[in-house]
């Protein structure tokens, strides 16, 4: 009953999560977050900003100096000299090496001093290039949310329309059945209300689509339940920024990510040409290294004891002497280490002299590869250029037809009362009615797609100006 009751309380617990998950309402600024947070594209750039911190690492550490430690165990079969005894041996021989060796590079050009400048300025670049393509995904969400908000805010206009639409087919319908008014007049508001109501069709799938395009974006996989918060945009400052497009260029040539690491990508191709000069230089290191060893052929002496050796015959007598012959025994691994102990330092100078064009290819190729990285730079202000003027000119022309689709509205919410008044007292028949109201419902939609364009192109101009965007 216990683990029955426990089960019924986990059901109910994550069903509930389930249900406030597919409720939620995503604001602007979580949108932007989750979409950073699961965009394939900036993973892979935080990649490239790791590998490169990786590599500026790396570079650093080459101009420390090496150090290495070896050991050997080896077993000799056949005729030798032991390199601890300098005997001849024909039998086995173990011997073992012990050594440590260190290098360090001291002067070869000043290339290694280079290539960790460049690398360094490589990884700022690769930094400032992932701060970029996250704007980028930021204004791309921006923009679909807003298109969500834009689609709701049409939807809302179909529906009143389409309520009012109803409105006028009862009040048609009874006046047909009393015989007050033609078929025709009749006919007319069931068709206008077929209209209405495909206007509202077509505007439901607008939103749907719409939050689609956001959940796409975003990276989520199942969109079926999507929302987003619609923020009071009511109170929007609806006037045009104080500044044109030149001086929003400077600006925007100091705080846009992609400018700035294309800045950098050139200072570090920089780097490289002078890294592939040093080449040219003649490079100079030293080295030591400390060493030592154990044979089996090794002996120590422990003392002598008195052989007798015959030296030939003299007269037919035999010559017999007596002589001291040492006795030896197996040194000691830790008396060989002591013994064997060895020094090792050195400089070398290399001098490069030809190299089969090697160098100098290796200098050629840095230079188009640093004329490249200045192209690309130029082709990052030009076109950043080419935005913000387009920027401008669409934040300009938004704005003007704002103003313009905003008389318009008030006119004809003016005629369509007007209108209203008269169609009440039957002075005009259902066209002449359903005209006006049409013209009323295009111009209060084309205010509404004027104003969350508008609200868009400034934040464009807002994003060009470094300011986080926001609604």
């Amino acid at each position: 009953m216990k683990n029955l009751i426990l089960a019924l309380c986990l059901t109910l617990c994550g069903g509930y999560t389930l249900l406030a998950q597919r409720s939620k309402r995503w604001t602007l600024k979580e949108c932007i977050e989750y979409a950073i947070e699961h965009n394939l594209q900036i993973s892979q750039g935080s990649l490239q900003v790791e590998q490169n911190r990786i590599t500026t690492l790396q570079n650093k550490a080459a101009a420390i100096p090496t150090l290495n430690g070896q050991a050997n165990h080896t077993y000799n079969f056949g005729r030798r000299i032991d390199p601890f005894t300098n005997q001849f041996a024909t039998n086995r021989v173990l011997s073992q090496n012990f050594s440590l060796s260190s290098s360090v590079n001291l002067f070869s050009g000043l290339s290694n001093t280079q290539t960790i400048l460049s690398s360094e300025l490589a990884l700022i670049a690769s930094k400032y290039q992932n701060a970029q393509l996250i704007n980028d995904v930021s204004l791309q969400v921006s923009n679909a949310f807003l298109q969500i908000i834009l689609a709701d805010e049409l939807l809302s206009i179909a529906e009143s329309q389409l309520n009012n639409s109803r409105i006028q087919r009862d009040r048609a319908t009874l006046l047909y059945e009393a015989g007050r008014t033609a078929k025709g007049d009749f006919l007319q508001t069931e068709a206008q209300l077929a209209n209405d109501e495909l206007n509202v069709i077509t505007g439901r799938n607008r939103v749907d689509l719409a939050k689609l395009t956001l959940a796409q974006l975003m990276g989520l996989e199942d969109a079926s339940d999507f929302d987003v918060e619609r923020p009071d945009l009511s109170k929007q400052e609806m006037s045009m920024p104080p500044y044109n497009e030149r001086d929003l260029f400077t600006v925007a040539l100091t705080n846009q990510p992609g400018i700035l690491g294309a800045g950098y990508s050139v200072r570090s191709a920089e780097k490289n040409v002078q890294a592939a000069r040093g080449a040219y230089y003649p490079s100079l290191s030293a080295f030591g290294g400390i060493g030592t060893g154990y044979s089996e052929l090794a002996r120590t002496v422990t003392g002598f004891s008195t052989e007798t050796q015959n030296l030939g015959t003299f007269m037919g007598q035999p010559i017999d002497i007596e002589v001291q012959v040492p006795v030896t025994e197996l040194t000691p691994f830790r008396n060989q280490m002591d013994q064997n102990f060895n020094r090792t330092f050195g400089f070398s100078l290399n001098v490069p002299l030809f190299n089969g064009l090697r160098s100098r290819n290796q200098v050629s190729l840095q230079k188009i590869a640093l004329e490249n990285a200045r192209l690309q730079e130029q082709i990052g202000k030009n076109q950043l250029r080419r935005d913000i003027q387009t920027a401008f000119f669409d934040a300009r022309a938004s704005f003007e037809r704002f103003n313009a689709t905003r008389k318009s509205v008030q006119a004809f919410e003016e005629s369509f009362t007007y209108m209203q008044e008269r169609f009440d007292a039957g002075v005009v028949n259902m066209l002449e009615y359903n005209t006006v109201k049409n013209q009323l419902l295009a111009a209060q939609s084309n205010l509404a797609q004027a104003r969350y364009e508008f609200i868009l192109r400034i934040k464009v101009l807002d994003f060009y100006q470094g300011k986080p965007i926001g609604l």
